[in-house]
């Protein structure tokens, strides 16, 4: 599991799992894969994969062309009602990152800069694609630039 950061106790984000990836987190106590790829991004789908090794399975399509507050909406779902450390992902983990730190927002009354700082420390730039960018300044501020605050401020 070296190219998943864990996330706080009992998260782990990431890329698309392999197999033995998917053996690793299951012996490290992993019970659920969250997978926010859509479907047919790959040829082969993970749900098979995951339920046969014996983990639990949920699909949250992201769409990178149509992000949706839906989208963090139904992460927020089905996270409320797994248990135990769970292993969220997409193809290169930045989507993951992306809707796990605007529910983090959603939670803590974020900004889009604090937003930005979340998923760096979740080890991924949600800044860099403009898409992503535009997306979390709307879901935290409205659309809006907020000023910087300097280090004494914050």
């Amino acid at each position: 599991m070296e190219k998943f950061n864990q996330i706080g106790d009992g998260l782990f984000i990431g890329p698309q799992p392999t197999e033995q990836d998917l053996l690793e987190a299951k012996r490290s106590g992993v019970r659920t894969v969250i997978d926010m790829r859509m479907p047919g991004e790959t040829p082969t789908p993970n749900a098979a994969q995951v339920r046969r090794i014996g983990l639990d399975y949920f699909n949250i399509p992201v769409d990178k062309a149509a992000l949706s507050e839906a989208s963090i909406k139904e992460l927020e779902r089905v996270m409320g009602a797994v248990e135990g450390p769970t292993l969220l992902h997409c193809a290169t983990g930045a989507r993951a990152a992306l809707m796990l730190a605007l529910s983090r927002s959603r939670e803590n009354g974020w900004d889009a800069e604090r937003t930005f700082l979340e998923a760096h420390r979740f080890g991924f730039d949600i800044r860099g694609p403009e898409n992503f960018r535009n997306f979390v300044k709307s879901v935290t501020d409205g659309g809006e630039e907020q000023p910087r605050k300097n280090k004494e401020n914050s």
